[in-house]
């Protein structure tokens, strides 16, 4: 190993290290602000132990600003802890700035990283001179509750204010560029043990490798065999070879699925352990908070206690990802709308200082709970429905229609918040939104709950690892779909499951319950004509806090599948969450239920949908031959607020466009019947259709072909193969005149 190999790797342990360093030195300050005199010296001792270390570590590796950014920080506690003093909130600031920057210098090394560190050092020397001459802060009342850190409970440390100052450097050192530009999220600490787990596990394959081998060997001798018969002639096959033949092939048969069972046990171990070197605890997603509750309740002139429990349940570190991004939306939208100030607190009889409280807690084997709660004013039931009623266009009566449960989750569609004008910390709807897609993503559900006055509760149940996902595959008009099992309660046929309409809507009973029913061909937009009725069965299933009916056509398989997100480009498609491959390999897309029950039960009765169009300004003819490229336009133009009937090819195109009036065509060329160009020729001869826009999509992408497109009548031409849905949502708005929502 060269010299420079040896420091980059030692810089390597070092960042790592100090990250661990300074979540840690996070919590103590916000334990130190908050806690009562008398628990403050074990505190001091605490977190100056935790700096010398670090202190040491940066001096290895010649980080000599940071070295002398921790000496002063820890001159502030000796100092504080010397003379009883206490610093005041404004000195508190300057240590979390402090810490910020320290946290710059060990993931962004570089000379304005450190020239920061340097400049917060002297002020900081500064701080601790002061503190001897400055009368102690008030102390907190002596019966006052020790915040959850102060007592050695291992709860969220703070996540950086990312200042003007504290900006990536744009000159990293070059020894060090590789280590800052790793990724945090992909170095885990992995048990020694788990990894000799993986390695016998791996060595139990060897055997049944070998014995596969013999079988291919046995089936070669087999199929040899046959093959000199066959070429002696029919004659030279007589009675007893076919039975020698047979019972050859039967005992074959039974060894190798003995061998695959075999294979499978050692698969599944194999899987098992391999998972559970992915295991991290949640407090590496919880020590990024109390930091971030203390900076924002200061912002926002507020006072407010972060307590947590459950650091300690192991989960996957992708499913950390989640529940880390979760928690940070979640956490900001308690402090920013749910806790009160203060003198309101007061006023309403409540504390003064508000409470937030998260839980992670294992549900079972395979999901876990992360719930956060606050005691604040809850959610405004009224003043959401009205901005989701603005944002997605639903009228009273559709409002009028939903449970309170159903109102409370129209908070997590984008767009939809309760506030006046935009702030840095919210104000645009996003925040409840992005949590919602990420936990349907991840094949999880959130619950949520609210009382007047009493604060609100956000439940996130997610699979205690992402890898896998049990899941019953389901077929809707020919295709397959996937199905979370966490979520679902019951099966049980259409004939049995008593479906009625009550006022409009279609519904289903469940026991006692009478629930909603959603028919998810109609939902998909691929409902066929003279359907049998009775011959499909009901799922009920529970998503977004409500219960609910999903008729389908059979029920193929219950398996455990390996979804796929569908990535940015098709971020927008509605009612899935991704894909998963099936055994035969065809892929089954996977219901989001979440995303079921917040948008295909509103204002809907779930029954088949009518063929003749709804006459609307915003009214777009899908014509498509293949099904998932029909539901997959058909849902990227539902989730723009368009109005989408479907075709089959450019004949049933026809058929439609002269049943109905539509604002746009959106049509692929090849299809059979009637293909595109003769469609858009045929929509360009008829006086009524002759100025309708028409937009091909296709995978068709020489220039001739472009060309003929457009000769034909197209007003634009896009290939699948550079599909962006925001340019065609772009080009429909633009060729049919339309606003956009």
């Amino acid at each position: 190993m060269t010299d420079e190999q040896f420091q980059q790797r030692l810089r390597g342990i070092f960042t790592e290290e100090a990250r661990e360093h300074l979540a840690q030195i996070d919590v103590g300050l916000v334990a130190l602000e908050q806690a009562p005199e008398p628990q403050r010296a074990a505190l001091h001792e605490r977190v100056l132990k935790v700096l010398h270390t670090l202190k040491g570590a940066a001096r290895t590796v010649d980080e000599l600003e940071l070295e002398r950014l921790c000496h002063a920080l820890e001159g502030v506690l000796a100092a504080a802890r010397e003379t009883g003093a206490h610093a005041t909130a404004e000195q508190f600031d300057l240590l979390h700035k402090a810490a910020a920057a320290a946290r710059q210098v060990v993931d962004a090394p570089g000379l304005r990283s450190r020239k920061v560190a340097g400049l917060l050092a002297a002020q900081v020397d500064a701080a601790a001179r002061a503190l001897p001459a400055q009368a102690s802060a008030r102390p907190a009342p002596a019966d006052a509750p020790l915040p959850a850190a102060a007592a050695g409970v291992p709860v969220p440390a703070a996540a950086p204010d990312h200042g003007a100052d504290d900006e990536p450097d744009d000159e990293p050192d070059a020894g060090t560029a590789d280590a800052a530009d790793d990724d945090p999220g992909e170095r885990i600490r992995v048990d020694g043990r788990c990894i000799d787990s993986i390695r016998a596990h791996a060595e139990a394959l060897l055997p049944v490798e070998l014995k596969l081998r013999h079988h291919v060997e046995e089936l070669r001798g087999i199929a040899a065999g046959i093959a000199t018969r066959r070429r002696e002639g029919p004659a030279a096959i007589g009675a007893d070879d076919g039975a020698d033949l047979e019972l050859a092939c039967t005992r074959l048969a039974a060894r190798l699925e003995h061998t695959g069972k075999e294979l499978h046990g050692v698969r599944a171990r194999l899987f098992d352990a391999a998972l559970e070197t992915a295991l991290v605890p949640s407090a590496a997603a919880l020590n990024e908070l109390p930091a971030l509750v203390r900076n924002l309740a200061r912002g926002h002139g507020k006072e407010v206690r972060l307590e947590t429990r459950g650091a300690d349940v192991d989960i996957d570190r992708r499913v950390l990802g989640v529940v880390r991004e979760a928690l940070i939306h979640l956490v900001t939208n308690a402090v920013d709308h749910g806790i009160e100030t203060p003198a309101q607190r007061t006023g309403a009889g409540k504390d003064p200082v508000g409470r937030i409280e998260i839980v992670v807690a294992q549900r079972d084997a395979r999901m876990v709970s992360v719930r956060v709660a606050d005691d604040g004013a809850g959610i405004d039931i009224e003043a959401v429905a009205q901005a989701a009623a603005r944002r997605a266009g639903l009228t009273d009566a559709e409002l009028a229609q939903m449970s309170e449960q159903q109102r409370v989750h129209l908070a997590l569609r984008a767009g939809v918040s309760t506030r006046a004008e935009v702030t840095p910390v919210s104000g645009r709807g996003v925040g409840l939104a992005i949590v919602a897609d990420k936990v349907a993503a991840s094949g999880g559900q959130l619950v949520v709950a609210t009382a007047p006055g009493a604060g609100a509760s956000f439940e996130l149940l997610l699979p205690v690892g992402v890898a896998s996902l049990r899941a019953l595959v389901v077929d809707v008009a020919g295709a397959r779909y996937a199905v979370p099992l966490a979520g679902l309660e019951a099966v049980r046929s259409e004939a049995q499951a008593e479906i009625r309409t009550v006022e409009g809507r279609e519904t289903v009973l469940a026991g006692t319950r009478v629930l909603p029913l959603v028919r998810l061909a109609a939902l998909f937009g691929t409902a066929r004509p003279g359907q049998e009725e009775g011959r499909g069965v009901v799922i009920v299933a529970t998503a977004g806090g409500q219960s609910f009916g999903m008729l389908a056509d059979a029920i193929v398989a219950e398996q455990d599948l390996l979804p796929k997100s569908f990535g940015p480009l098709l971020r927008r498609v509605r009612y899935f969450s991704g894909a998963a491959q099936l055994g035969d390999g065809m892929l089954a897309p996977v219901i989001a239920l979440d995303d079921v029950a917040a948008r295909g039960l509103t204002g809907t009765s779930g029954a088949p949908a009518a063929a003749a169009p709804v006459a609307g300004p915003r009214r777009v003819l899908v014509v498509e031959d293949s099904v998932t490229s029909r539901l997959l336009l058909k849902h990227i133009l539902e989730g723009a607020g368009c109005g989408v009937d479907t075709a089959v090819d450019g004949l049933d195109a026809l058929s439609r466009l002269r049943a109905g009036n539509y604002d746009a065509v959106v049509s692929d060329v090849e299809m059979p019947n009637m293909d595109g160009l003769a469609l858009t020729a045929a929509i360009r001869a008829n006086p009524a259709t002759a100025e309708l826009p028409v937009i091909l999509v296709t995978s068709l992408q020489t220039p001739e072909q472009r060309e003929a497109g457009l000769r034909a009548g197209a007003d634009a031409y896009f290939t699948k193969g550079s599909f962006d849905q925001d340019r065609l949502l772009a080009t429909v708005r633009r060729v049919a005149g339309m606003e956009a929502p």
